[in-house]
């Protein structure tokens, strides 16, 4: 440890303030010949004043350990490592989202084919109606917590647009509209009317789909906007 080097920092330090030594001495609680010595290296302030004096002159006591301010390029090189650990935590933090998007989703497309499996069969919608019931209010629940998180597109392998929206209401409500129209068959509806019936629900859920999942984007976007 260069005590010259220091005891010249400290000068410069109390000089860019304006101040002689006397009146850096009292606002230290220190002697003026106490400072004179520190600024010469012919003596190191203690402990608690070093802190004292550092958080004074708005330094870090490693700065005047070493007699010197940090250099632009040591600057530079923290706010860049500050930046990856950020981008770490930011990638971390998708992985753990990606994979419980994924574990949801698989879990929903299992029950929610167990579900049709089971309409198929039977034709009867009462004897699905509990288990369909269930699975919509976990599903809102689960999308409402990613979306006031601020999370709802991240981790997924698309960005939310308007087409992406479209294509995923569309295939959605068509896969239900040809469940609906084979169930209506299995009752005893004539063919044209099942298909009829089924086409206006096509209709009305990938209309319905496109909105919510346009209304859906647009929260998580503003949400996260806030976070």
């Amino acid at each position: 440890m260069d005590t010259k080097k220091i005891g010249k920092f400290l000068k410069e330090l109390r000089k860019e303030k304006g101040l002689t030594q006397e009146q850096l001495a009292e606002i230290l609680s220190v002697s003026g010949r106490t400072i004179s010595r520190w600024e010469t290296g012919t003596n190191m302030p203690e402990l608690s004043i070093l802190i004292q004096t550092a958080e004074f002159y708005n330094v870090e006591v490693k700065e005047i350990l070493d007699g010197e301010r940090k250099s632009g390029n040591m600057e530079k090189e923290l706010k860049e490592t500050l930046s990856k650990v950020a981008d770490y935590n930011k990638l971390e933090k998708e992985k753990i989202t990606k994979a419980g998007n994924i574990a949801f989703s698989m879990a929903f497309v299992v029950c929610a084919a167990m579900i049709v499996i089971q309409l198929l069969m039977t034709g009867e919608l009462r004897i699905v109606a509990g288990e369909t019931v269930v699975l919509l209010v976990g599903g809102v629940i689960y999308i409402g917590i990613m979306t006031y998180n601020g999370i709802w597109e991240t981790g997924f392998g698309f960005k939310s647009t308007p087409s992406t929206d479209a294509v995923t209401a569309v295939i959605c409500a068509g896969v239900f509209a040809a469940v609906l129209a084979i169930c209506y068959i299995r009752l005893g509806m004539a063919m044209p009317q099942a298909v009829h019936n089924a086409l206006i629900f096509f209709a009305g859920i990938a209309i319905v789909g496109f909105g919510v999942l346009r209304m859906l984007a647009y929260l998580s976007h503003k949400r996260k906007g806030k976070i």
